[in-house]
């Protein structure tokens, strides 16, 4: 099966009754570093009666192996691929999620759980700052980011620390939501961590695998300012700001994942972020943001039409 950008194996298994389940296989854990095979475990057990999540049948911690429900190969993505006239409806129920994380998934939250020990610090924010500008300006581009964007950056994660008091599952996207019926299945929520209350919000709605119709979007954002009590002005304020971390931090992703493993199936999504990015120094009247976006996506382009032929499919 194909997984994620992470280091998880994924197989379909059949059990003895006949039915298919997922075995997953963890790397053995990073000394000092956060253990996704427990952490998945302990988030399990509280998403559980709140959000659909896949079910745990057994699991082999010595072995570093866990057997999942199967809950199919469609994903939200698929999804909407497939029935786009269902976008409105799925909306709706995306919407709904959020509303979860950052009402009762946060305010539940018990004192002292490690989710709620880590967060979108100075040093988390920097890390992925970093991680963007080796694996995406320098490695991908060949260059360094202008230093107004370095300030920017410095500026924007030194405005967001302090509001990273939600739980946020931190990868939310079209992949991460599975299809099971009429409802969105989470997967893939191990690294959830407290956030600024519009993280989860930029991820999906500036997301690297789907474009939402302004309709679609609009459902998104009422539900979730009606949530978060935030004015307009305010919400757009930190959306912009959360908007901009998250999409670099992505495009780091995306860039070391073409570069070191090549994985020629992440240009699409690399090329949509660039757009993202773009839309939002747009939308900010940055003017020198959006045409320095406009010039990367074309060195974008060139590079992957160079390097990954046909990666980009039909994207531009």
């Amino acid at each position: 099966m194909l997984g994620d950008a992470g280091a998880r194996r994924y197989f379909r298994v059949c059990l003895s009754s006949g039915a298919a389940a997922v075995l997953v296989l963890y790397p053995s854990p990073i000394q000092g570093a956060d253990d996704a095979f427990n952490d998945f475990i302990s988030l399990h057990s509280y998403l559980n009666p709140i959000l659909r999540v896949p079910e745990i049948y057994r699991y082999d911690e010595p072995g570093r192996a866990m057997l999942l429900e199967d809950v199919g190969d469609c994903s939200l993505e698929a999804r909407l691929e497939g029935s786009p006239q269902e976008e409105i409806f799925w909306a709706e129920k995306v919407a709904w999620e959020l509303a979860d994380w950052l009402g009762p998934l946060t305010q539940a939250a018990p004192s002292g759980a490690f989710f709620t020990r880590r967060s979108f610090d100075r040093e988390k924010f920097d890390f992925e700052w970093s991680f963007c500008k080796q694996h995406f300006f320098n490695g991908f581009l060949g260059k360094n980011p202008p230093l107004w964007l370095d300030r920017m950056m410095d500026q924007i994660h030194g405005y967001l620390i302090p509001r990273a008091k939600y739980l946020a599952h931190r990868d939310f996207h079209v992949r991460n939501l599975m299809v099971s019926g009429q409802r969105p299945v989470t997967i893939d929520f191990q690294d959830a961590r407290l956030g600024p209350p519009t993280y989860d919000v930029a991820s999906i709605l500036f997301d690297a695998y789907w474009n939402w119709s302004d309709d679609a979007r609009q459902v998104i954002v009422s539900r979730v300012k009606a949530c978060l009590g935030f004015s307009d002005a305010d919400f757009w304020r930190e959306l912009n700001a959360t908007a901009l971390q998250r999409n670099f931090k992505a495009l780091g992703t995306f860039a070391f994942q073409m570069l070191n493993q090549n994985k020629d199936r992440y240009a699409p999504a690399l090329y949509r972020t660039l757009c993202h990015i773009r839309s939002h120094f747009e939308r900010m009247a940055h003017g020198e943001g959006a045409i320095q976006l406009k010039h990367w996506q074309k060195l974008a382009s060139e590079r992957i039409h160079r390097d990954w032929p046909g990666g980009l499919g039909n994207i531009q």
